[in-house]
Parts: C-alpha cells; sequence; structure tokens
C-alpha cells in the first residue's frame, strides 16, 4: 500500500557531522554523524551504554563535543546551549516502540513553515 504525501522529505534541517565525545579516558561517542531531512523522523537506537544519550546531550547543549559540528538549518551552531536548540524547536523524546526494545530515542522536529515534521 502506497500513501501519497502532501509534502516532500527535504533538504537537511539538522546535520551532526563527526561528533566526538570523551569523558577522561572513556570514549562515550567516536566519530558520529547523520542528518535529519525536512518532514523526515529519525530514531537513535541501540542497547544501554552505545551513547544515544550522550549524543543527544551534545546536539541539545547539555554537553560539548570535543571534535565535530552541530548545524540547523544550514547554520553550524558554535555554542550550543538548552536554550539555543529549544529556540530552534527542536525536541527529544522517549517512546518504547515494543516490548523488545527497552528504549527508543527520537528526534522530532517541529518546523516553523505550518508545524510539520
Amino acid at each position: 500500500m502506497t500513501i501519497d504525501r502532501n509534502f516532500p522529505i527535504g533538504e537537511p534541517v539538522l546535520e551532526v557531522k563527526n561528533i566526538s565525545l570523551r569523558f577522561g579516558g572513556v570514549k562515550a561517542i567516536t566519530d558520529s554523524s547523520f542528518s535529519v531531512l525536512k518532514h523526515e523522523i529519525k530514531a537513535i537506537i541501540g542497547p544501554n551504554g552505545a551513547g544515544k544519550s550522550s549524543l543527544l546531550n551534545c546536539i541539545n547543549g547539555i554537553y560539548q563535543p570535543q571534535e565535530g559540528s552541530v548545524a540547523f538549518k544550514g547554520e553550524v551552531l558554535k555554542k550550543i546551549t538548552p536554550n539555543l536548540i529549544a529556540k530552534k524547536k527542536v525536541y527529544r523524546g522517549h517512546f518504547k516502540i515494543w516490548p523488545c526494545l527497552r528504549e527508543c530515542l527520537f528526534w522530532i522536529i517541529s518546523l516553523s513553515e505550518g508545524g510539520c515534521i
């Protein structure tokens, strides 16, 4: 079954490039990259301790990664703070998808253009 969309998947809204985060000698994230396109929903899944929350905390300004960059709508965010990312309408949510997955972390990007995902 095919569902017609009233909107196309578009240009990158959120771009995470080569993020690396260390706590002392412990590598939490090494060279992680992905993008979220306009009208797209991404899921970050993995086992406990895989770095999911640490990656999201780098995006939302809780942690400052040692390497890499985060761009929102083409603007590289040099100094990310929770207030800045909230003003850009980027939200983080936790959802239990099915019993075999303990946790699935989603980024839902609510765009100012009509509030569409």
